[in-house]
Formats: C-alpha cells, sequence, structure tokens
C-alpha cells in the first residue's frame, strides 16, 4: 500500500512540475516613438517571431504596446508602420520576474518615385 502510494504522489508531483514548466511567461512592453520627433507612432505592429501561430498586438494612441504571456526564453520582435523602416530585436531574453522594456524607434522610409514628365498637347484650331 504504502509502494503505491509512493507512486501516486511522485505521479502528482510529476504532473505539477511539468504543468509548471510549461507555463512559465513573461510581458513584453514598450513604446514605439518617431526617432526624430520622439512623438508616438500609433498603430504600430508589434509581432513575436518565434511564436506560431505569429502573435502581435498593436501600438495605442501614446505608442504603447503590451505582448502579454510570451514564453521564457530567447524571442524575437519585428516592428512595422507604414512610412518607416521595419526595426528588428533578435534574442530578446526573457526571464522569470523581470518584464522587458523597450523604447522603439523608428525612421521614416524613403520612396523615391519615378520621374512625371507632363506634356501639353495643342488643341487644333477648326477655321471660322
Amino acid at each position: 500500500m504504502k509502494t503505491y502510494l509512493l507512486i501516486l504522489s511522485a505521479l502528482i508531483l510529476n504532473i505539477s512540475i511539468a504543468k509548471a514548466t510549461g507555463e512559465l511567461t513573461q510581458t513584453i512592453r514598450g513604446t514605439v516613438v518617431d526617432a526624430i520627433s520622439g512623438y508616438p507612432i500609433i498603430g504600430a505592429y508589434v509581432i513575436l517571431l518565434n511564436a506560431e501561430p505569429k502573435v502581435g498586438v498593436t501600438t495605442d494612441v501614446n505608442g504603447i504596446f503590451e505582448l502579454r504571456k510570451v514564453p521564457l526564453g530567447r524571442q524575437s520582435l519585428q516592428i512595422n508602420c507604414i512610412g518607416y523602416e521595419p526595426e528588428i530585436y533578435n534574442n530578446l531574453m526573457l526571464v522569470s520576474g523581470k518584464e522587458v522594456i523597450l523604447e522603439v524607434k523608428l525612421s521614416e522610409k524613403v520612396n523615391n518615385l519615378g520621374e512625371v514628365v507632363i506634356k501639353l498637347r495643342q488643341k487644333s484650331r477648326i477655321p471660322e
């Protein structure tokens, strides 16, 4: 009887350790601002690259984002916004008991457009 009790308690202990290990997560939060002006960027996409399926959030009106329940270990983030160069943070180390807080500065993207040529066509004159 003692043997069964010992095996049962060891099994319960292993299951609880496995559950605790699988649920260790952390939070990544921060702000996304314009690199030159320092103004917050609204609606920037913050994507966790190591997750399947991809997990992401957008920044609020103050440029603030918060990714919750990110697994511990090395993680990578990509921050995108229309009109700005994307920014990638590789190998962010998430550990238990310490949030990762970022200030992301995005640089404006310069697009060179093709040349526009405007030509004037003369109207054909109708004789009077």
